[in-house]
């Protein structure tokens, strides 16, 4: 069969995978692992179909070319030279300065590319994770190397900086002390913990045993420090109070800590985002805000757990806030305000809508019922963007953490017992404010106009959001709707999943293209709702064992997320739910980094358990991955 136009380039997508998928198993090529990392493949097509793919699973400065493949009754048609030369000349443009292959039919086709046999024992520990190291590949597979530029590290003498002094932030400087890395710790605040302490009066559904990260504890266990106890509740400001504040004290803690520094924006020295040659070797560079300050640090990684508690959203449906917000902002809050206690004056005998549809909702609105049982004068008003309400009310008994169950459970009781006004299914599209009163005017279901009018305060537990200019000068990929990590974003959707069925993660998934920045904690989330504290501790110890270098570590994801008794969540609206680091569940699970399939031998099998092809003409050169 012969092309009758020359076929165009393109990299691949998600949507792409079944394609890519009957292409590899056409051509006998193992799909272990391919599927997470089509963010690099290039793919030929013609007349709209996928005819050709090549792919990389890229470490730093180092790839493993894989899954080069073109569509069988092709051959000979200078597809997989056109593939080839496209995806190395990527890899220059990417800084990568060498790339390895396996492959047990064509070494002198990728010889003539300049890759040259090697042992495979001398492979870089970074490529060990690969599922074609594993046993994807069989043992007679020839490992070569393609050095395109030589390769140099960043000082490792420069400290990794953290950005964000919260739990997971912590978390992190606990594992990094505990591998004798140099850090700094950036913490906007004045003490950390910060956005614990701003919600601190309200108590987290998990109890303590699930909210202290074990390095943090195993390292003030040598002070005489003792955990709480296990089984209670803490309030948020515990947390920070009787484990941040103790761990912050420490003096290899606290030389590294600069509070009152929050942290404006991340690049590389002396490269914007676009210059690529001699990139990676750059330090990032790091400017900040002391009081009214500017200062610059350097560092060889970057952890960001600078959160989301300091970006919500908006009351406005649209994403943007409604028409009037702005105005009103002296009677909306945003989160949850101590209301039984500091914010007291400010809602007894008001009447206060709440709009929000998750955890910081809930509370809120259980806070206010018990105001108005201490001063009936006050009223309620609750609006939810849902017409549905199987997340609103969570899965009750279900709940492997009581707490969160119970915490849906009583917010439906308040709603059935007509203690407040409910109005479901509605988008605020704006906020009047007259006589030092606001009215609410929004759209229900049928695009009808809703008026709710006579609200004194409102409180705004729509979520938040991350603040995405810090690194607006590095390269980062985010998932379109999440603004995720872009490898974590469909693992956590929350049209599909709940957080207790969210699978283990590491620092593969919190990655960027940009070589040693990762994005920890609930920020790496994006808007998705519900992150679970002990998540950010895995994540945190994975992705400091893979900047030191132990990959085996760092691919030992162990994590067990409690379910939280919702199934079905694919038709739910989730547009109001919010984040929330309200503890988590015991890490008990382990899983293995890639799995390990049966071993192909040579003579009548290849690549895993497929049978061997004879060599062929250049384009259907084979490649173990």
């Amino acid at each position: 069969m012969l092309l009758n136009t020359a076929p165009t380039l393109r990299h691949a997508t998600q949507t792409d995978w079944p394609a890519i998928e009957a292409l590899l198993l056409a051509n006998k090529l193992p799909t272990d692992g391919a599927q997470a990392h089509l963010n690099t493949y290039l793919l030929a097509i013609s007349n709209g179909e996928v005819v050709g793919s090549a792919g990389a699973e890229v470490y730093g400065q180092i790839a493993l070319l894989r899954s080069v493949a073109v569509a069988p009754g092709l051959h000979k048609q200078g597809i997989g030279k056109l593939l080839l030369n496209s995806l190395l000349q990527e890899a220059r443009r990417r800084d990568i300065g060498k790339l390895y292959l396996l492959t047990v039919t064509a070494p002198e086709y990728f010889a003539q590319f300049g890759f040259k046999r090697g042992k495979i024992e001398d492979a870089p520990q970074a490529l060990k994770a690969s599922a074609e190291l594993q046993g994807a590949c069989p043992a007679c597979a020839a490992f070569m190397a393609l050095t395109q530029q030589e390769t140099s590290r960043t000082n490792d003498a420069l400290p990794v900086a953290v950005l964000g002094a919260g739990p997971v932030g912590l978390a992190a400087a606990a594992e990094l002390l505990e591998r004798n890395i140099p850090f700094v710790v950036l913490e906007a605040g004045m003490h950390v913990g910060a956005n614990l302490v701003d919600y601190g009066h309200v108590r987290l559904f998990s109890p303590w045993q699930y909210n202290v990260d074990a390095a943090m504890a195993r390292r003030l266990a040598r002070t005489g420090w003792h955990a709480p106890p296990a089984a209670e509740l803490p309030l948020a400001g515990e947390v920070a109070e009787r484990v941040l504040q103790p761990f912050a004290a420490l003096p290899e803690v606290a030389r590294a800590l600069q509070l009152d520094t929050k942290v404006v924006s991340v690049s590389r020295e002396g490269f914007d985002k676009v210059k690529s040659a001699g990139r990676s070797e750059a330090p990032f560079v790091i400017r900040a805000m002391q009081g009214d300050k500017t200062v610059e640090l350097r560092a060889r990684a970057v952890i960001d757990a600078s959160g989301t508690w300091g970006s919500p959203n908006p009351i406005g449906a649209s994403g943007f806030q409604a028409i009037g917000e702005a105005e009103a902002q002296s009677q909306i809050s945003y989160g949850i305000p101590d209301i039984l206690g500091s914010a007291r004056t400010r809602f007894e005998g008001k009447r206060t809508l709440v709009v929000g549809a998750g955890h910081s909702a809930a509370n809120a609105l259980l806070y206010l019922a018990e105001l108005a049982r201490q001063a009936p004068e006050t009223r309620l008003l609750w609006s939810v963007r849902s017409q549905t309400f199987t997340r609103v009310f969570g899965g009750g008994e279900a709940d492997a953490l009581p707490a969160r169950g119970q915490l849906g459970s009583s917010l439906k009781a308040l709603r059935d017992s007509g203690a407040l006004e409910f109005v479901s299914g509605l988008r605020i599209t704006a906020i009047q404010r007259a006589a030092g009163q606001l009215t609410v005017v929004g759209l229900n279901a049928k695009n009808e106009t809703v008026t709710l009018s006579g609200i004194d305060e409102i409180i705004c537990a729509t979520g938040q959001r991350p603040n995405l200019s810090l690194t607006g000068e590095l390269r980062v990929k985010l998932d379109p709707w999440l603004e995720s990590t872009e490898a974590l974003g469909p693992l956590i959707d929350p049209n599909v999943h709940s957080c207790g069925t969210v699978r283990p993660h590491g620092h593969r998934e919190l990655a960027h293209p940009e070589p040693g920045l990762y994005t920890i904690g609930v920020k790496s989330y994006g808007r998705a709702p519900t992150f679970l504290m002990a998540t950010g501790f895995e994540q945190a110890r994975s992705v400091v064992a893979a900047i030191a270098g132990d990959l085996e570590a760092a691919d030992r994801v162990e994590l067990d997320l409690p379910e939280t008794g919702v199934c079905g969540l694919g038709t739910d609206d989730t547009s109001g739910a919010e984040s929330s680091c309200c503890g988590d569940a015991p890490v008990t699970a382990t899983l293995a980094a890639a799995a390990t399939p049966s071993k192909g031998g040579c003579g009548t099998t290849s690549c895993g358990t497929k049978p061997v092809v004879p060599v062929v003409a250049a384009s259907t050169a084979r490649c173990c991955g």
